[in-house]
């Protein structure tokens, strides 16, 4: 699954800012690109940025499908794991999904939880 899946960060910073970028899925890592802009225009106002969450660093992916909401939340394991995206709170990210990726969201995150599993699996078993 190399596809990009789009997502926006909305109301970051009391809705001055909205975050617009790509979640990928590496072999070991997540890796968010986006850039910040301006909540009211839409103008750009960063340059791009990546952030790489390797999975020693992930606690839970969960996908939240509703009937008018599609959301992916990332949990870190620790507060530092999601600190260099705009909008984490407490270790914590949700990033929204537009209703035409949906399916595309649902297929990265059955790959990433499984991926994700199998991680935690690998490190078990290297600590037996």
């Amino acid at each position: 699954m190399n596809r990009p899946l789009p997502f926006e960060i909305p109301n970051v910073n009391h809705g001055i800012v909205v975050v617009k970028g790509l979640f990928h899925l590496k072999n070991e890592s997540l890796v968010l690109e986006f850039d910040k802009r301006d909540g009211f225009v839409g103008i750009m106002k960063s340059d791009l940025e990546e952030v790489v969450i390797p999975f020693q660093e992930i606690a839970s992916i969960t996908f939240i499908k509703k009937l008018f909401t599609t959301r992916i939340e990332i949990v870190g394991s620790s507060m530092k794991s999601l600190h260099n995206i705009p909008g984490a709170e407490q270790g914590r990210i949700s990033l929204k999904v537009k209703h035409k990726d949906r399916k595309l969201a649902e297929s990265l995150m059955s790959h990433a939880r499984l991926k994700l599993s199998e991680f935690k699996l690998d490190e078990l078993e290297g600590d037996l």
